[in-house]
């Protein structure tokens, strides 16, 4: 049923979505088992917080690598053979990140993972665009992406007790038989949509205009500061309590899970807002880019507090708000790729999650650097509160919500 002609999403369009966030929710489960085994890792290794930060920013590195030319490969050959290689390199990665005892090879195998996982994005936003309507983009990409603080809700406690009690590797090989598990699920449910990619590929020129839009770059930079809070929340929350506040591994899990609870129903209600307001006012601006900055400035403003706070339940408070918000507008993010650039949704959203991963690569090690030199977190969260707000700022002055101009005619 061709969804973008009735004006209705099917119901294939839903599960596609469904789909589409448990593949989140398994992509991020490799974030927060890495996150939880600091500790072993460095431990194992020999390394400091510099090095471990490393690891994380080359797995940011593979997936720059990727991203944006994934985005121009699912707008011409279609969601479902790139998120299945994608899948696939994924998988594997897993399996052998558990298995090595080189330091050096697991950094190698950190690039491998980010490859793999660099396809998802994009992919799951160029489905959404083929699937479902414009009008219920945003909605349709929250609900894809609970899977990220689903992943960080459920994953806290499980993987916190499964590493303290098992080990990292055999938690890493886990990860990768459910990689196995999810690619035949995958195989069986997911198909390009008829309507999908006849007569509409886009021309060379059309993808480079997107590089001159004034709304996408100024989205691009927003998306980086809010990768910035994800990436120091994926990364930094159980070193933070274990460095700052000298809490036990275990106990660590469970007092990460109030960001991202907070996350999934504020996406789910910026999503739902965001396409109410869209389809009031038929304006990208209104409808998103509003959002957007307001979120986004009121998270940057919530981690100045911890610069002052002596106790653990006010660090958890602050946290959560401030992650909470800037997670929330997600589906916007996601639905002006759509909504300017139905055509090139794949390149334009593999421009954004470039920026995305930017952050990735700069992130985790700036604040490993941070600690280091300063001796607490002290300097990462101004860090974080500079960057995201300079985002903030970027999308009110110049995310004006206009397309390229070829797309416009």
């Amino acid at each position: 049923m061709d969804t973008t002609a009735t004006g209705t999403t099917s119901t294939r369009g839903w599960v596609i979505a469904i789909l589409a966030c448990l593949l989140c929710l398994l992509n991020y489960f490799d974030r927060v088992v890495i996150s939880f085994a600091i500790g072993p890792i460095q431990k194992d290794f020999g390394i400091d917080n510099a090095s471990f930060g490393l690891a994380m920013s080359l797995f940011a590195l593979g997936a720059i690598a990727i991203n944006g030319i994934s985005g121009v490969l699912l707008d011409r050959f279609g969601v479902r053979i790139v998120w299945l290689v994608g899948l696939a390199v994924w998988t594997a990665a897993m399996f052998l990140l558990g298995l090595v005892h080189s330091w050096w090879l697991f950094l190698a195998f950190r690039v491998l993972l980010g490859l793999g996982e660099g396809v998802n994005f994009p992919a799951m936003n160029r489905a959404i665009c083929d699937w479902i309507p414009q009008k219920q983009a945003a909605r349709a990409v929250a609900v894809c992406l609970i899977g990220v603080p689903g992943a960080l809700l459920l994953g806290g406690p499980l993987f916190s007790t499964l590493i303290d009690k098992a080990g990292w590797r055999p938690t890493f090989e886990l990860l990768g038989f459910g990689g196995v598990i999810m690619f035949v699920v995958y195989v069986l449910l997911y198909r390009n949509p008829p309507h999908a990619h006849k007569n509409s590929k886009p021309t060379r020129h059309e993808y480079f205009q997107l590089l001159k839009n004034p709304t996408l770059l100024a989205t691009s930079w927003s998306f980086f500061g809010f990768g910035a809070i994800l990436f120091f929340g994926l990364t930094w929350i159980p070193g933070y309590f274990e460095q700052r506040w000298h809490v036990d591994l275990e106990q660590i899990g469970w007092f990460t899970t109030a960001p991202w609870a907070l996350s999934i129903v504020g996406m789910l209600l910026v999503g739902y807002l965001s396409d109410r307001l869209f389809l009031r006012t038929g304006s990208v601006r209104q409808g998103r880019v509003h959002l957007i900055w307001t979120l986004q400035l009121l998270a940057a403003l919530s981690f100045l507090p911890l610069l002052f706070i002596q106790s653990q339940v006010w660090a958890i408070v602050w946290l959560s708000i401030g992650i909470g918000l800037s997670m929330s507008p997600n589906g916007p993010y996601y639905s002006i790729c759509s909504d300017l650039f139905s055509r090139q949704t794949g390149a334009a959203t593999g421009i954004i999650v470039t920026f995305f991963s930017a952050s990735g690569v700069i992130t985790p090690w700036l604040v490993g650097w941070l600690t280091d030199t300063f001796g607490n977190f002290d300097a990462a969260f101004i860090m974080l509160a500079v960057t995201v707000a300079s985002g903030a700022v970027g999308m009110l002055l110049f995310a004006r919500g206009e397309p390229a101009p070829s797309t416009a005619a």
